[in-house]
């Protein structure tokens, strides 16, 4: 009787390079970032091949330009072959990952079930348990001969991968072969293929199938070749959009900061290299994170404008994928928002994505979205007159109502990327970002839930005409923020509506109040994703709507609170009172009879 047999796992992908999902997502990045750059190099060389003067000297310079600008584009060639087959290898390192977790499932199973017949049989006392235990043995190794057949299988397909890769790069890594390449008639035809994508921007729907009909070969030599385009075009999957942020972004650091070095900066492009760095080192903190379920790196940069919104830049980045995980949450910040800021709000979005997780109601996917021009610069600065400016914008609509358009279109391609059911998808507005978010709801977001926390306003009186999806409010009573907004009892209104009145008729959850002290008044507007907020806000991104804990609304019965005016001067009582508390404590510990005792 074989009661005895154990499986090894599997080894890890991939034996001779070492790698992993992430890691093969990284090397293709890498070469799509050098076909990018070569690119643009092949492009400045094509556009001076032509010069304006005549006469010989013209001659040999359209010459030369043209013979460089050939040679360069059996590189490109070579590097958008290279680049699909490490995108191919790390698709197919991804199945093999997801093999991988089952076999071990199942070897954990089978050996367990091994385990305890081993027990059972050593306790048993006499026969009459014996054919029991011959029948139970021979399912087992029925079993176990199946599963050694799959990790062979295994195995071998993971050797397979391995081959096909380095045949592929080898099979471009001579001049010859690059020039052979590029005179191959199935070579994609990219300016065929960018006019249909300039085409069919603003729908992504249309966008979304059309690209699913290209080959691999055909989406890689457009993203090298547009970057920008492909990165930002909402309808296009997730991850291939990351693909070509990544490339723009790695193109971009490496042409601003040869030209800061040779002294040739100018003041935009010096804010295009900062907000690139920015980007840059934000992704490098969750750099060795990675997607439990896929092997993948954990996080997706969706949107990347470095020179868009008055220079402030914009960006989108995703903890998980959102065309594939069962619920979605989108966090839109408010007033400050630049690509500088980048990583503290990474920060509270990835704690919203580890809440979340921890809920355990499927997958999760969360996203920081900052592609608008929020109000910003320092008020107090008096040698910045613009930024003076910008700020003041915070006491006007104009820039939430751009910027909730740019975030319905934003979701829009969210939508329609989805891959399988429908995700649970949830809209977060955070201070200015949600009078943004609340007029991409009356405009008629898609989405299933609206948390709308530190709320300045928003543009309907109640939540029945701002939207269908169910609105939840997190407003704290010490925050003056949520006090600026129309209710009953006052506001000043200049953005809207307070959504924490009970007339509004959302849901009010639990936060909190906050500290009573002047100097902790703005703190407590940024406290949002801490403590009880973030438990219920995590409760509602995943549809824990049940545990969600509940606060009466303002004007309630049992919802007293103080006015703008009210707290300032409450919160400014209390804390003349701390100083004077602070002070004495000070005074007595310090002296004669306080060291004394």
């Amino acid at each position: 009787m074989t009661t005895t047999i154990t499986l090894p796992a599997p080894v890890p992908a991939c034996r001779a390079l070492g790698c992993t999902p992430a890691g093969a997502q990284d090397l293709a990045t890498d070469l799509r970032a050098v076909a990018v750059a070569v690119k643009n190099v092949q492009g400045w060389a094509t556009s001076v091949a032509a010069p304006e003067w005549e006469g010989d000297t013209a001659e040999a310079h359209d010459h030369a330009a043209t013979r460089f600008a050939v040679r360069l584009d059996a590189g490109e060639a070579a590097l958008d072959r290279a680049v699909t087959a490490a995108d191919r290898f790390e698709e197919r390192l991804a199945d093999l990952f997801d093999r991988r977790e089952e076999i071990n499932e199942d070897r954990a199973e089978v050996n367990e079930a091994i385990d305890t017949l081993r027990t059972e049989i050593a306790a048993a006392t006499d026969d009459s348990r014996l054919e029991e235990f011959q029948r139970r043995a021979e399912r087992l190794t029925t079993r176990a001969e199946a599963l050694q057949v799959r990790i062979d299988t295994w195995g071998s397909d993971e050797d397979d991968a391995e081959a096909d890769f380095i045949a592929a790069l080898q099979a471009v890594d001579s001049v010859a072969e690059g020039e052979q390449a590029a005179a191959d008639p199935d070579r994609p035809d990219v300016p065929a293929l960018t006019g249909r994508l300039r085409g069919l921007l603003g729908d992504p729907v249309a966008l979304g199938a059309w690209w699913r009909t290209l080959s691999r070969a055909e989406q890689e030599a457009l993203t090298t070749e547009h970057p920008e385009l492909v990165g930002n075009a909402d309808g296009l999957p997730i991850t291939d959009r990351d693909e070509a942020n990544r490339g723009a972004l790695g193109r971009d650091i490496d042409y601003y900061t040869q030209r800061k070095e040779d002294g040739q900066l100018t003041g935009a492009e010096k804010r295009i290299l900062e907000n690139a760095t920015y980007v840059r080192d934000a992704l490098d903190e969750y750099r060795d994170r990675y997607d439990p379920d896929t092997g993948a790196a954990l996080t997706n940069l969706i949107v990347y404008h470095p020179a868009m919104h008055s220079g402030d830049g914009g960006v989108a980045i995703s903890f998980g994928n959102p065309d594939t995980a069962d619920h979605v949450s989108v966090n839109v910040p408010g007033l400050t928002t630049e690509t500088s800021s980048t990583s503290g709000n990474l920060a509270k979005t990835l704690a919203l994505h580890q809440a979340a997780l921890a809920e355990e109601q499927g997958s999760v996917a969360s996203v920081y979205w900052a592609d608008y021009d929020a109000p910003s610069g320092n008020p107090l600065n008096p040698f910045d007159p613009l930024g003076q400016l910008d700020f003041g914008g915070v006491a006007l609509t104009d820039k939430a109502e751009a910027g909730g358009e740019r975030f319905a279109d934003f979701i829009d391609g969210i939508r329609a990327s989805d891959q399988g059911a429908p995700a649970h998808l949830t809209a977060i507005g955070h201070s200015y970002g949600s009078t943004t978010v609340g007029h991409a709801l009356q405009d008629g977001l898609p989405v299933d839930d609206a948390v709308l926390i530190g709320s300045p306003g928003q543009p309907t009186p109640t939540a029945a005409e701002l939207t269908d999806a169910d609105v939840w409010v997190g407003s704290m009573d010490h925050d003056p923020v949520t006090l600026l907004g129309t209710g009953d009892r006052g506001g000043i209104g200049a953005l809207g509506h307070d959504p924490a009145d009970v007339d509004f008729g959302g849901t009010r959850f639990a936060t909190g109040d906050g500290e009573l002290r002047v100097e902790k008044l703005l703190d407590n507007h940024s406290s949002y994703f801490k403590g009880t907020s973030l438990d219920n806000m995590a409760h509602i991104v995943t549809g824990n709507d049940g545990e969600v804990t509940q606060q009466p609304p303002r004007g309630a019965d049992g919802g007293e609170y103080l006015t703008l005016p009210e707290l300032l001067t409450a919160a400014t009582g209390a804390s003349a009172g701390h100083a004077l508390i602070e002070a004495g404590t000070w005074l007595w510990e310090h002296s004669r009879w306080g060291a004394i005792l």
